[in-house]
């Protein structure tokens, strides 16, 4: 597992790449949105978030006092750095077809597949629930699939398989083969993680009435 400082250092060299770039041409690449005064909105799983990037780079959640966790800090950048072009191809792939995925693969299982099947496996209206607040839309793909909008430019199929008499229920993730151009490995492993658990927080909070 990655130290706190091993986080820090991944976004301070993603801070120095990002002011080496023009913020106007990171912004059309990315779909996001660019102000005068030199920032950008982009959004991520159903959120806007702001990213100033001089004098030092900061990311914020736009009307939240949040904290937005130096993972969820990082993607974003790396996010904005790789996604020069509209990358999707509207070919599906699983994690290990991306590129050095099956290096990742065990911390992608326990960071993701495993949570989302675990927890979403035996209640998938719950799943449907939580995945349409997060704005995903349904796909005709395993018992119950859904396609969630995670950037303007990537998007992740969640897809569940309902167990019976014989065998578990079982999940699948999904992605475009687009992605790969995006975001590396590793990165798209932290992304899954980050939807499986926002999903997982909004099915506690329903869970308990809150």
């Amino acid at each position: 597992m990655a130290r706190i400082d091993d986080y820090k250092e991944s976004f301070r060299l993603a801070s120095v790449e990002l002011k080496k770039r023009d913020a106007a041409t990171l912004a059309k690449g990315a779909g996001a949105l660019f102000s005068p005064e030199g920032g950008l909105t982009v959004s991520f799983l159903g959120a806007n978030y702001r990213v100033e990037i001089h004098p030092e780079t900061d990311i914020r959640k736009v009307n939240s006092s949040e904290e937005v966790s130096i993972p969820d800090k990082i993607l974003i950048a790396h996010y904005l750095l790789g996604a020069s072009v509209k990358k999707s191809t509207g070919k599906l792939i699983t994690f290990r077809q991306i590129p050095d995925g099956h290096f990742y693969f065990e911390a992608f299982q326990r960071r993701a597949r495993d949570p989302f099947a675990n927890f979403f496996g035996n209640n998938e209206r719950l799943f449907v629930k939580c995945a349409e607040m997060l704005g995903a839309a349904p796909v005709d793909i395993g018992d119950f699939g859904m396609d969630f909008p995670v950037f303007p430019h990537i998007r992740i199929q969640l897809v569940l398989w309902l167990g019976d008499e014989e065998f578990p229920p079982d999940a699948t993730i999904l992605f475009d083969e687009g992605v790969q151009r995006i975001l590396s490995a590793e990165d798209i492993a932290v992304m899954s993680g980050s939807l499986v658990y926002r999903l997982i927080g909004l099915g506690r909070k329903i869970q308990s009435g809150a």
